[in-house]
């Protein structure tokens, strides 16, 4: 059911009756949104509903986990006029409050320098965060030694609730907030609360993330707290909601997601070997963009920057490229150029610690747009360069991850949260790495979510390909298909024969 509600100053919008609930609703919320659901736009429509109650603009604060998010939202709050709105990130607001605190910056690590004191720590555990006793120790080795990292930023010393008293705090993505940040959410006791996220793309427990943790926190400290769900996608087909439906994992009740969008595309593929799939894959994305030749890309089909092929491991995506490029394909990496971004941005970082004068007349060596980046983080931080240069030294490449407009991205699914694509191949779905198995402290029900979330990245087809044996990481793998995966239907290939030699002439 669609009612006329809201009139901005671009168009008249049509709310879902999930939608004008949540609007109108007076008290604190939490807002259980699938994907594609319209979960931004509804968090901006709630914002202007508020504020034509009479609230000021001042006592309402948006906050997000990622820099690149932030800006996101700060766009698209301006484009609906909504400019004195403040939107910053977690680790940026508890930055401001340690400054008030304690009268002078913290000594904050570089994201490099924190891996290398976790493994100085615990030199046999790849995800040691994810153990609560692991995680304090880190974090009295920082106190010990007079550092600081973002986490530990949260834990001030100073109770901030009577300067939050009054205000509206909305939080998006409410699935990452790890333990520090919800020991945090204390500052916003006397202050309305409005959670937005999706549980089922909670992937980042190796921070330490639990939903279980956030859940118990939010029914024991806010026991008012009204559920909501927006479950009407304008993203995703039936075919592909029907199958993400089957990965919700979260300890909020699953949702029944609907669209009226239909045509979609779920189908996998299983080959006899690595090599019989790196050929079918280049074949399947000559197909999709609409012919056997570059020149035909344009002309029908989609284009190859709406095609995303992604991987649980990145080892996968390696071997895929090198022969998308011996086929001429355009591709694109956008992860591995986060990393060459992440480098300049630490040495920026670095200039206005050390007092750098006029550093904006210094961004022209930098790419168009990784100054713009910088440029619109400063405008977000209200020209506040000593925060800027400690946010900057905090960044983590998935903020600096930008897909390609010309080529076909190669992404890890990670980096693909919160991106999008005509069509998504995701490459190496055998049991072992969906889910990611051959390592110590995985959790299953994340790995499964993790599969969620490269699903649900699908705005038309969804294709997936395993092999029956792949040599990774030094051993061999030979599981079969995905646990996950094997009621989906898939077509299974045997072997090509060789391709006989061409005699001699004598």
């Amino acid at each position: 059911m669609m009612i006329k509600m809201i009139t901005t100053e671009s168009k008249d919008l049509e709310l879902t009756e999930e939608q004008r609930l949540i609007v109108e609703e007076e008290g604190d919320l939490l807002v259980l949104a699938g994907p594609g659901c319209g979960k931004t736009s509804t968090m901006i429509l709630k914002i202007k509903n508020i504020l034509t109650k009479g609230i000021s603009p001042q006592k309402l604060l948006v906050l997000t986990f990622s820099l690149r998010n932030s800006q996101e939202l700060r766009e698209k709050l301006n484009r609906e006029g909504l400019t004195e709105v403040k939107v910053d990130t977690f680790h940026g607001l508890a930055y401001d409050l340690w400054r008030d605190t304690y009268g002078k910056q913290p000594k904050l690590i570089t994201e490099e320098e924190k891996h290398q004191i976790l493994r100085k720590l615990f030199p046999k555990d790849r995800e040691p965060l994810r153990n609560p006793l692991a995680r304090e120790t880190y974090l009295n080795y920082l106190k010990s030694n007079n550092l600081c990292d973002f986490d530990l930023l949260f834990l001030l010393e100073k109770d901030y609730r009577s300067l939050f008293e009054g205000y509206h705090v909305f939080v998006d993505e409410f699935q990452d907030m790890t333990p520090e940040i919800i020991h945090f959410l204390a500052n916003f006791e006397k202050a309305r609360l409005y959670l937005f996220g999706d549980p089922n793309q909670s992937i980042y427990g190796f921070k330490g993330v639990d939903l279980a943790l956030i859940k118990s926190f939010l029914d024991r400290k806010r026991a008012g707290l009204r559920l909501f769900s927006l479950t009407n996608s304008f993203r995703c087909p039936r075919e592909i909601l029907d199958f993400a439906r089957t990965l919700q994992c979260s300890p909020w009740q699953p949702q029944p997601f609907n669209s009226s969008k239909g045509g979609g595309i779920v189908q996998g593929f299983l080959f006899p070997d690595s090599q019989e799939e790196k050929d079918f894959l280049v074949n399947l994305c000559y197909s999709c963009i609409g012919g056997l030749g570059l020149e035909q890309a344009n002309l029908k089909g989609v284009s190859p920057s709406q095609i995303f092929v992604l991987a649980r491991v990145k080892k996968i995506l390696e071997s895929l490229m090198e022969n998308f490029l011996k086929r001429g394909l355009p591709i694109s990496y956008p992860e591995a150029r986060g990393e060459e971004l992440l480098n300049r941005l630490i040495s920026i970082a670095d200039r206005l610690h050390s007092g750098f004068p006029s550093f904006e007349n210094h961004l022209g060596d930098l790419d168009p747009l990784l100054r713009n980046f910088v440029l619109n983080l400063y405008e977000l931080f209200g020209g506040d360069r000593e925060k800027l240069g400690a946010l900057l030294l905090g960044i983590k490449p998935e903020d600096l991850i930008f897909p390609s407009l010309e080529g076909i991205n190669f992404l890890t699914i990670h980096s693909a949260k919160g991106l999008e694509a005509e069509v998504v191949i995701l490459a190496g779905a055998e049991d072992g790495l969906i889910p990611l198995t051959l390592f110590k402290n995985y959790d299953l029900d994340e790995e499964k979510r993790v599969l969620y979330v490269a699903v649900t990245r699908a705005k038309s087809c969804f294709y997936f390909s395993a092999v029956k044996e792949r040599r990774i990481f030094g051993s061999l793998l030979n599981r079969g298909l995905s646990r996950w995966l094997k009621e989906i239907p898939f077509k299974e290939f045997k072997k090509r024969p060789p391709t006989p030699k061409q005699g001699g002439l004598f």
